[in-house]
């Protein structure tokens, strides 16, 4: 009976040889054995044909050249085609592209393209949300301003309106009737003020001021209704959670929305307090409790030794909301409310009166 080695010295040399190995360069994709290549598939020779395989390979696809070569394959060293072989390390510097006409030119070309298709991919609807809570911030602050300004002017001549009209309703009758006489007249009241007299380009400047708050105003309407409906396609389960805006600024401090799902409920809690907690561990003052989740009417209009634990039990369901949203798109909203609703009420029972301080301790900084 002949021995193992005889029997091993009469197979086929393919048998005896090192597993085959699919390895993918920028410019193709090779089959490679004892550091050798056996077989090649080569990309075209254009810059975007190459650029649009690289991106595909950045989203895990598989190319036709690698399938070409795939039946062949037994190792491979991009995890992305672990189907056609086991993954494993290999060394193919000696795999140059000059040896197959390729030039660096083509590959710088290549990237840039490939550049500009993940800056163009990048901005998503949650991106142009972040642009509009900032922007919606921008005109409460304005509207805020012009509104304390008018009211300071216009309060010269007429203090008693604002008695009478607030908000959209103030602002436009003075750009409307303009004086204190054609205000009284055109709400048929009859009304003795301590008000001065008013020049008539004094009056005309107030009625401008009057109109651009107005145009801020509307500005500011127009801007939270586009919030509300982008956010109830974007993000529906955070927006019936938290509302469309709060929703959007936590994604706006988050950076997105698939950065918010990904951010463990302690994170969320602090999103827009970032500065306190550093002032926290730089200088050891208090830590925050909450950021923008303070605005929230559930956390805001709570007792403050029972926001903390809300705030907490809200970011916790924030996150849930965020995951549903970004992957499964299930709509998951009423079970959360009423988990957090249920939560809420358990913390107020638990916590009824602030807690009592203990003996010796002092107040002030904590070293």
């Amino acid at each position: 009976m002949p021995s193992i080695m005889s029997a091993i010295a009469f197979l086929p040399v393919f048998w005896i040889r090192s597993q085959m190995i699919l390895v993918t360069k920028w410019f193709g994709a090779f089959l490679c054995d004892e550091g050798k290549v056996r077989k090649a598939a080569l990309f075209p020779k254009d810059a975007k044909e190459v650029a649009a395989r690289l991106l595909a390979m950045r989203n895990g696809e598989v190319l036709a050249e690698e399938q070409q070569l795939a039946s062949s394959a037994r190792e491979v060293v991009d995890g992305r085609l672990h189907e056609f072989g086991k993954r494993v390390k290999f060394d193919s510097s000696f795999i140059k592209p000059e040896n197959y006409g390729f030039t660096l030119d083509i590959y710088r070309e290549a990237t840039i393209a490939l550049a500009k298709q993940a800056a163009k991919e990048s901005v998503g609807p949650d991106v142009h949300l972040g642009q509009a809570v900032r922007a919606y911030s921008d005109l409460v602050f304005t509207s805020n301003m012009l509104s304390e300004r008018l009211h300071e002017w216009y309060g010269l001549h007429f203090p008693e309106l604002e008695n009478v009209l607030s908000g959209e309703g103030y602002s436009k009758a003075i750009s409307e009737w303009g004086s204190r006489e054609n205000v009284l007249s055109s709400l048929k009241m009859q009304m003795d003020s301590i008000g001065s007299d008013v020049e008539a380009e004094d009056l005309e400047s107030i009625r401008v001021l009057a109109q651009s708050l107005l145009e801020s105003q509307s500005a500011r309407a127009r801007v939270e209704n586009y919030i509300d409906l982008r956010m109830r396609e974007v993000a529906p389960n955070i927006t019936s959670l938290v509302g469309p805006v709060i929703g959007a600024r936590l994604m706006m401090h988050a950076g997105s929305l698939k950065r918010l799902a990904s951010m463990p409920a302690g994170t969320v809690q602090l999103l827009g307090a970032e500065k306190a907690m550093f002032r926290h561990l730089k200088e050891g003052s208090r830590p925050p409790k909450h950021g923008v989740l303070f605005t929230h009417p559930m956390v805001r209009n709570a007792p403050g030794w029972q926001r903390g634990a809300i705030a907490r039990a809200l970011a916790a369901k924030l996150c849930l909301a965020a995951r549903a949203d970004t992957y499964s798109r299930n709509d998951i909203s009423a079970l959360l409310k009423e988990q957090f609703e249920k939560r809420v009420a358990e913390i107020r029972k638990q916590h009824p009166a602030p807690p009592k301080k203990g003996p010796g301790r002092k107040k002030g900084r904590r070293r």
